[in-house]
């Protein structure tokens, strides 16, 4: 209930509908819809204040519908016996529920006035004798009053069946209503995984747009670098041959200049002409000039060699460059690899919510029957409510009508009753007297009934039921003395049963006499070495058989000699302490004749010389085999044949028993021997 929200202490005393407190078997359901009928959905509350504020709270929600609570505090459920039910017959219903121990209150009280019947004869028979509504596992009903109901009872309108219809379709809806939330929530993960991939993606093509343009942009500055490079290669060679050449002429410049100046070590004045200096002066010349020209060529090759070394250093480093592009080309692959991946994922995540959005449309499509049907259901119930109550009210006025038809049909009966006795007490009709009126009319036949009871006026001071008086007192004469005789039987048969019943008293006391004579003068002997002891009846006992003399005793006495040539001495001539020897043996001569599971003895041995104390003990412990003894005493030979022995103590204004060993309880006698 959407009332019981937030609320916790109104959810700890509402305990739900009767229907929901208990379970039973399928084929008990229509038994107890008849029996509880609209009781059913009550709810159930642990106190009356409980309900009160409940009703507040949907009347200030304006909550429709009718709403019946019964409150645990001021239910009062009666105690029904069911002691005459017979359980192959009939049984109580309440058996069969299955509910929890602290409902037994409220269950007893919708249902504890309700027997189970196995026909509808049993029904009659057991709400007539036992004071209990009774009803079949089909629902015919019977209740303490005598009404009595029945007919089909459709499943299809049984409460019990459709409530539980309803459940199962609410659980259904349930269990529906959590898997589309679980859907639900997938296809959120599913959303916020395709937008995280979306802008994966994204991220990615961005990502592959500036390493391509940057690619492009190297691969050009390769390309670039390449063709210089291969300029470069190309002016090397060309630089390399003309330095070769360079070289070559240097070596024979070098050559001839070393025999130049062998030649300048010899005085070449007086050997060489005009025209040989002048060709030396010209070549001389020439070789300053070449000189010069080696050396520019010199600089030149040196200028080469570092263009050179620096486009080789720059071409080092465009292969790095080169090696880093080819990696960074990876992994674009790499990464184009990835994204296309990607793709496919969401490609089939893609299909998958289109499936998942298929499934939660017809879970959705399916949540949307179910509540159709829930509430179809609901209407269906609604409906049917109203028809079973109109029915009920149309059944208890056709019941009041049956018991009025069923009245008016008994008096009927009975007047018919009086009216054939009547008939009969007239007598049979002359068959002349039919012949005769046969097809007479109706006015004549009126005529002569008129002048017949005109006849039948001077016979009015006449006894009419004379006859019939004499009938019935015959009858009742005959029922009396055959009741007489059956009572003369009876009180015969009584009378020697009570005879029999007698002699064999008389002969069952006789015996327990014999045998407590018997036993009291073997104890008495037993107890008082040399001394005899009798019982003896009481009353005129002379000259009478041992039946007769236990017919006219008037009670019991003894007669004891304690040494044996004493004359025999009544209790009324004994001591204190003979009495008690005489008790003492007539009980334990009882005992013998009728054993109890234990005896107690009080300090029996208080008024005892120590030879009868001795004896006492001695005989006590001899029946301790067939019985238990718990005896009291301050004497130490008692404690000689005691098994256990316990001391009382008095501790605290309190008594305390406590076990002791024997020597612990003859020390606390002695002790309490020398106080004395």
């Amino acid at each position: 209930m959407k009332v019981l929200e937030n609320n916790n202490r109104l959810q700890d005393g509402y305990y739900g509908m009767v229907i929901n407190l208990f379970s039973c078997p399928d084929q008990m359901f229509t038994a107890v819809d008849e029996t509880a009928g609209m009781k059913l959905f009550n709810h159930v509350v642990e106190t009356d204040k409980i309900a009160t504020e409940l009703m507040a709270e949907l009347n200030r929600r304006k909550l429709p519908g009718v709403f019946n609570f019964m409150p645990l505090n001021r239910i009062r459920p009666r105690q029904f016996d069911y002691s005459m039910v017979d359980g192959q017959d009939a049984f109580p219903i309440i058996e069969k529920l299955e509910y929890e121990e602290d409902l037994e209150g409220i269950i007893s009280f919708v249902f504890g006035k309700t027997l189970v019947c196995r026909n509808m004869d049993t029904v009659v028979r057991l709400a007539r004798s036992s004071k209990l509504d009774c009803i079949t596992l089909d629902g015919e009903k019977g209740s303490s009053k005598g009404v009595l109901s029945g007919g089909y009872v459709s499943l299809e309108r049984n409460k019990m069946a459709n409530y539980d219809r309803y459940q199962l379709a609410v659980g259904k809806l349930g269990d529906v209503t959590t898997e589309i939330e679980h859907y639900e929530g997938e296809m959120v993960k599913l959303e916020q995984e395709m937008v995280f991939m979306t802008k994966e993606v994204e991220k990615f093509q961005n990502l592959l747009a500036k390493n391509e343009g940057s690619l492009s942009k190297l691969i050009a500055d390769c390309k670039m670098m390449m063709e210089s490079g291969e300029d470069l290669k190309k002016k090397c060679v060309e630089e390399e041959q003309r330095l070769g050449e360079m070289t070559t002429d240097r070596k024979l410049m070098e050559a001839t200049l070393s025999g130049l100046r062998t030649e300048l070590d010899v005085d070449m004045n007086s050997q060489l002409s005009l025209e040989e200096k002048n060709l030396c002066e010209v070549l001389v010349k020439k070789i300053e000039k070449t000189k010069s020209g080696y050396k520019k060529r010199i600089r030149e090759k040196d200028e080469l060699e570092r263009e050179k070394f620096a486009i080789e250093s720059k071409m080092v480093g465009m292969r790095k460059d080169e090696e880093e592009l080819c990696s960074e080309v990876s992994k674009l692959g790499k990464r184009d690899r990835e994204v296309e991946k990607a793709k496919l994922d969401l490609d089939n995540v893609t299909e998958q919510m289109v499936k998942e959005k298929e499934r939660l449309a017809v879970a959705m499509a399916k949540e949307c029957k179910l509540d159709e049907e829930v509430k179809s259901l609901q209407s269906e119930e609604e409906r049917k409510e109203k028809k079973l109550s109109k029915l009920k009210e149309t059944l208890g006025e056709d019941s009041m009508n049956k018991e009025k038809l069923f009245e008016k049909k008994i008096h009927l009966q009975k007047s018919i009753q009086k009216l054939s006795q009547k008939v009969n007490s007239l007598g049979g009709v002359q068959p002349e007297m039919l012949e005769r009126y046969k097809n007479a009319k109706r006015t004549l036949l009126g005529k002569e009934l008129q002048k017949i009871n005109q006849k039948l006026k001077d016979f009015d001071n006449v006894n009419k039921k004379a006859l019939e008086q004499f009938v019935t007192f015959t009858e009742e004469n005959e029922r009396l003395v055959d009741r007489l005789n059956q009572m003369t039987e009876d009180k015969t048969r009584i009378l020697n049963m009570i005879n029999v019943l007698d002699t064999k008293k008389s002969e069952q006391i006789l015996y327990t006499f014999k045998q407590l004579y018997k036993n009291f003068k073997q104890m008495f002997s037993r107890i008082v070495p040399g001394g005899r002891g009798e019982l003896i009846l009481t009353g005129e006992t002379v000259g009478l058989t041992d039946a007769d003399r236990m017919e006219s005793a008037t009670g019991l006495t003894t007669s004891v000699s304690f040494t044996g040539d004493q004359a025999m001495k009544n209790l009324d001539q004994l001591s204190g302490g003979q009495k008690s020897v005489v008790a003492l043996a007539f009980i334990l001569a009882i005992q013998q004749c009728d054993p109890a599971p234990f005896y107690l003895f009080d300090e029996v041995d208080a008024a005892l010389d120590i030879e009868h104390r001795r004896a006492i003990a001695a005989v006590i412990h001899g029946q301790a085999g067939d019985a238990q003894f718990i005896t009291t005493t301050f004497r130490p030979e008692m404690l000689r044949h005691a098994d256990q022995c316990f001391g009382v103590l008095f501790r605290g204004k309190a008594s305390h028993v406590v076990p002791v060993t024997r020597e612990e309880a003859e020390n606390f006698v002695q002790e309490s021997a020398i106080q004395k």
